[in-house]
């Protein structure tokens, strides 16, 4: 998988945005975008910033994007798989996102809400 084939403009059903662009030659920087509010989520955890130029690499298997929800190592991650999706109506590769924590980490119980729900992404 080629780190260049996530970039680009993704939203779910629910409105949520995710705009993936280049940041190196071996990341990415994404901007979470509320569905509900149409603004960046607020991450209270860290200091209020907002949900912009978050980190992005692909995962140990080149088979995922991992997003960084907080600090590189610390905390938890949004990951996206991109994927051929063979829906009834409409087909084509999507990304499917998760949230994982890292074994230190207790996060997305209280703040994983922020970034829900889970659905798949359609590049728009």
């Amino acid at each position: 998988m080629e780190i260049t084939e996530f970039i680009g403009i993704w939203k779910n059903e629910s409105g949520n945005i995710l705009e993936i662009e280049p940041n190196s030659k071996n990341s990415l920087k994404v901007n979470f975008i509320s569905g509900i509010t149409g603004k960046p989520v607020i991450r209270e955890y860290f200091e209020n910033k907002e949900s912009v130029e978050l980190h992005a690499e692909l995962d140990y298997y080149k088979s995922s994007l991992e997003v960084e929800l907080w600090e590189k190592g610390k905390g938890f991650q949004l990951s996206l798989l991109y994927d051929w999706i063979d829906f009834k109506n409409e087909s084509g590769y999507y990304l499917a996102p998760g949230l994982t924590e890292y074994f230190d980490s207790n996060l997305i119980k209280q703040f994983g809400h922020l970034f829900l729900p889970l659905e798949y992404y359609k590049r728009v």
